[in-house]
């Protein structure tokens, strides 16, 4: 006989990985921050690019490996 019952899972950071990294681009031109791994670095030169040319909208992009596990697994 074959008993299956519901597992509840959850999904966040891979500890065995490295840290997420960010960058911030300029949606009004092709202007894009260095990768980093702290949150001031994109922030900073969004601010100064945005003092420099006006542009005042960006995205924010990240990358981040993650990792899938049973509740009951942490």
């Amino acid at each position: 006989m074959t008993r299956m019952r519901f597992v509840e899972w959850s999904i966040g950071a891979d500890p065995d990985r490295p840290a997420p990294t960010r960058h911030s681009a300029c949606k009004i031109c092709t202007a894009i921050s260095p990768v980093s791994t702290v949150l001031q670095g994109p922030d900073e030169w969004a601010l100064r690019h945005a003092g420099r040319t006006g542009h005042r909208e960006f995205r924010e992009i990240v990358s981040a490996d993650l990792i899938a596990r049973p509740k009951e697994e942490r």
